[in-house]
């Protein structure tokens, strides 16, 4: 959420916007001209300006390959995020407001994983760079890594010839090894990657490895089966990287939990639970993680200033401290809005109990 930091110091008001954006169908087309038709009507009868609801439009009919949904929010007849969500949302919301609603996006997308995939062979690797932003892992690093091709295959044979021979490719496979491993280590820093998945031929993947620095060994996941030759299954080795990656976001969320739940069982933990606790942190920048349990977090309200995490339960906190501009808003919006402003990670923690429905993990006490 933190990659949202800009967007909650825009301002509004806001149409924000959630979508089932699936073309899986032959009427796929036809269906999302009416889905958007009956979002179009409903922010209109809420408010929205025709430049804003203009600008939407083009975005909310565009094609999405597959199962997906979209996230959308725009202000002052500009589109201020455009996102491919994994799956559909439940049922499409719109929603017209002086603050954007990006909680259901922590709902959608879950937690962010910047990774690297290398498929390696004896003569180089490929590689591409995820930076796990909000909405869907974009890939935004890609390189091929080549070496030298000859020789880099054992062949049967004798005599002292034979034997050069076997040394040199074994020569050329640990150089080439190398050169992998280290665009590797550079990616994997330039991104702070949590995550390396190594796939292509076995000899290559072990020599990668041996080159590889700690970081990236620590982190290292290594996929069989995958291969650079032609005719190689590219669909079974992407499905297995993103079903990876999908298993350690549920586990970094699953640490977060069990995080927050440890803190709160011990005194003077970092965690609090409760709206108040959770405003006065966000309000003081010491939120590490921002957990929502409540679904009916939306009927109540918390009070804003201009800045997103000028937040407090009163009123008279805010005018107290000099802010002048001060109103009234849903706590769905405010307090997700506070976080990402804040850099804080928000999370749906569905199944966990939390007073009032909402707790936060602190940076400090």
């Amino acid at each position: 959420m933190s990659s949202l930091g800009e967007l909650v110091r825009e301002r509004g008001p806001f149409a924000s916007v959630y979508l089932d954006a699936s073309h899986d169908t032959e009427d796929a087309a036809k269906a999302m001209e009416l889905r958007w038709r009956g979002v179009r009507e409903e922010l209109a009868r809420q408010g929205a300006d025709e430049e804003t609801l203009a600008a939407l439009e083009g975005p909310a009919l565009a094609p999405v390959v597959g199962k997906a949904g979209r996230a959308l929010i725009a202000a002052r007849g500009r589109v201020l995020l455009d996102r491919v969500l994994p799956r559909p949302p439940a049922a499409d919301t719109a929603r017209w407001s002086d603050l954007p609603h990006v909680l259901p996006l922590a709902n959608s997308l879950g937690p962010t994983v910047p990774h690297v995939v290398v498929l390696a062979d004896k003569v180089g690797a490929d590689l591409h760079g995820y930076a796990g932003e909000a909405g869907g892992q974009g890939e935004v690093a890609a390189e091929e890594v080549r070496g030298e091709e000859h020789p880099v295959h054992k062949v049967r044979g004798g005599g002292w010839s034979h034997l050069r021979m076997q040394h040199s490719v074994e020569e050329n496979s640990k150089r080439n090894a190398a050169l992998v491993a280290e665009a590797v280590d550079r990616l994997v820093n330039k991104l702070n990657a949590r995550l390396v998945i190594l796939g292509g031929e076995l000899q290559a993947r072990a020599a990668v490895r041996d080159e590889l620095g700690q970081r990236c060994r620590d982190v290292l996941v290594e996929v069989e089966g995958a291969s650079l030759a032609d005719g190689s299954d590219d669909e079974a080795f992407d499905s297995a990287v993103q079903s990876l990656v999908a298993q350690y976001q549920y586990n970094q969320a699953h640490e977060v939990v069990e995080r927050f739940s440890a803190e709160a069982g011990r005194d003077g933990g970092l965690a609090v639970q409760g709206l108040e606790p959770v405003v006065e942190a966000l309000r003081e920048a010491n939120v590490a993680a921002l957990l929502v349990a409540d679904p009916a977090l939306g009927d109540r309200t918390v009070w804003s200033g201009d800045h997103p995490a000028q937040v407090a339960l009163r009123r008279s906190e805010l005018s107290g401290l000099g802010i002048e501009h001060v109103e009234e808003h849903r706590a769905d919006e405010v307090l997700p809005n506070a976080a990402a402003a804040t850099g804080a990670e928000v999370l749906i923690a569905d199944g966990t109990d939390l007073f009032e429905g909402v707790g936060a993990l602190l940076r400090h006490r």
